[in-house]
């Protein structure tokens, strides 16, 4: 055989190779993407502070290390809760509400804490400089009864109003309340950073941080107790996988990296506007999972007060944070 021969045969053999390992690489992937196991999760909003360990454990591939292919499904508080009790979806990224369903009889429980308190903003038309001036004035949440109308009350009577003096409306849905204040229908809002901090760009202010008074634990995952019974190890992985998210945009370390992600695909802010969320929510997330007990009881005092249950139980009784513990962070 010349020279020539042996260059084509080298030749041939070359590109053959080539073709396998593109073809081992295409199975690979193919086989990888099958692997991965969906799982479902509600959430009541799109990304916000409240959720944003979910988002990003999903958008940064946390949840695909763990073998997952997560699904968000954006939907109302208790079609949410109905659905995770059915087993429609397996997770949800609702803790009070969860909370407050258990209390209520749903089989479920809080397995892991994101935020140790809300990142939410009391919005409102820039005439109105002090709480008090809200006295005879209408202030907009997402419904009553929950964790938004839980805070709007604590925080009028912090500065010594009551809900008589204030018209409290259930707008739902924060694009409604944005809107109606630029209506002039409400006079102020409740709002989730960094939601907040772009309607305050638009002719409007945050009077003060909800979670600088508010000490309530915010944003996690919950699930039901069979889920927990029948499939414990699926649950301490996408529980890893939210809290390592957390632990990452916790870490002073990583601020380029979370800057980037809320300035693109996460909230698309401005640079500065990144920056005050930023701020705001550092020291808000919870790089173990957990809360102190007492955050635990605020719920169940909470709802108690507010007539959703005459059964306070044991905060322990609510919570599963099992899984969290076993991390060992």
């Amino acid at each position: 055989m010349n020279k020539t021969q042996n260059n084509r045969v080298s030749a041939c053999k070359l590109l053959v190779l080539s073709a396998v390992s593109v073809f081992l690489l295409s199975y690979e992937a193919v086989a990888e993407a099958e692997f991965l196991k969906e799982i479902r999760i509600a959430s009541s909003n799109t990304i916000s502070s409240t959720n944003l360990s979910t988002f990003y454990a999903r958008d940064a591939k946390f949840f695909e290390k763990e073998g997952f292919d997560v699904k968000i499904i954006i939907v109302q508080t208790s079609p949410a809760l109905a659905a995770l009790a059915t087993g429609s979806v397996d997770y949800t990224t609702l803790s009070t509400s969860a909370i407050e369903a258990t209390l209520r009889g749903m089989p479920l429980r809080l397995i892991a804490v994101t935020m140790q308190h809300p990142v939410q903003g009391l919005v409102v038309r820039k005439e109105i400089t002090q709480v008090a001036d809200l006295k005879g004035k209408k202030l907009g949440i997402s419904s009553y009864g929950g964790a938004t109308y839980a805070a709007a009350v604590y925080v009028l009577r912090h500065y010594g109003l009551t809900p008589k003096d204030v018209t409290i409306l259930a707008t739902g849905d924060p694009t409604v309340r944005i809107a109606a204040l630029k209506h002039r229908a409400i006079d102020a809002a409740i709002i989730n950073a960094p939601l907040d901090i772009k309607v305050a760009k638009e002719g409007f202010k945050i009077l003060l941080d909800v979670g600088t008074i508010y000490k309530l634990l915010s944003g996690g995952i919950s699930t039901t107790l069979k889920k927990i019974g029948e499939n414990p190890a699926e649950v301490k992985k996408v529980v890893r996988a939210v809290v390592l998210a957390t632990r990452f945009l916790a870490d002073p370390q990583n601020r380029d990296e979370a800057m980037k992600y809320y300035m693109g695909s996460g909230f698309k802010l401005d640079r500065d506007s990144a920056g005050d969320f930023y701020r705001r929510l550092v020291p808000s997330l919870s790089s173990s999972g957990m809360v102190e007990r007492d955050k635990i009881q605020l719920v169940i005092d909470s709802a108690v007060e507010r007539g959703l249950t005459d059964k306070p139980l044991d905060p322990e009784t609510v919570v599963d944070f099992s899984f969290v513990k076993e991390l060992g962070f």
